[in-house]
């Protein structure tokens, strides 16, 4: 049979999502309680996020032995296995032909700041108090549309030399004690989000400008230091 997971994960306790040798990563956690339950199948993930970085709504395909037809006791036996820095939210059943992350059509990053600061809130979010929404919707609003984002790439990262990127839709989001910005695309490029968020927080501090970001989105490297880890989600994937 085969399934795809959603999962939602706790990031700050992980090096990304992606197997490493040696090391503690998203990847590795789902083997080890997957092959624990008799499921040995490779897997495929929809997105890899970077160390520190968290999701709400990453998915992954495989392939399952046919004794775990019972979904949904299948999800319960592996949520006690992972907690408490990963949960299983949904497992169903899909097409031999889907594939996790190339059959995605979208995918949503949400970049949460808090309004105060908190050593409570610093592992999921990221201390900025905005201090020109109007002028911070409006940067925003430059990354709508297709374009070239090399700029806007963390370099020496492994993946496709095409950097070309659609993003359909950005929004500001105010939440009581925070900011949310949220970012729907096709697909993103190794730091792009955080290398954005970055790029928007030195226009609120004014020490960037509209046109500024203009030039960096035509290819000019002008600030290229990401924002921290710890505020980005992978929120959503549309199938």
């Amino acid at each position: 049979m085969f399934v795809a997971i959603k999962i939602a994960y706790n990031g700050s306790v992980f090096f990304g999502f992606q197997s490493q040798s040696q090391k503690y990563t998203i990847s590795n956690a789902l083997k080890e309680a997957f092959a624990s339950v008799g499921i040995f199948s490779h897997f495929v993930g929809s997105g890899r996020t970077d160390k520190g970085v968290h999701s709400s709504g990453q998915v992954i395909s495989l392939e399952i032995p046919p004794f775990h037809s019972h979904l949904e006791g299948l999800k319960n036996l592996l949520n006690a296995k992972l907690y408490p820095y990963i949960k299983i939210k949904q497992i169903w059943e899909v097409s031999p032909t889907f594939n996790a992350r190339f059959s995605a059509k979208r995918r949503r990053y949400c970049y949460v700041l808090s309004k105060h600061y908190s050593p409570f809130c610093s592992v999921f979010s990221h201390y900025h108090r905005i201090k020109n929404e109007a002028l911070m919707k409006e940067a925003m609003g430059y990354f709508v549309g297709r374009h070239n984002f090399k700029a806007f790439r963390k370099k020496g990262g492994a993946g496709s030399k095409n950097c070309w990127r659609e993003i359909y839709r950005v929004k500001l989001i105010q939440s009581r004690d925070f900011y949310i910005l949220s970012f729907l695309g096709n697909s993103f490029l190794r730091s792009q989000i955080r290398l954005m968020v970055g790029f928007l927080l030195e226009i609120d501090r004014e020490r960037l400008t509209l046109e500024d970001l203009k030039r960096q989105l035509e290819g000019e490297e002008i600030f290229k230091i990401p924002a921290p880890p710890a505020g980005l989600f992978l929120s959503s994937i549309q199938y």
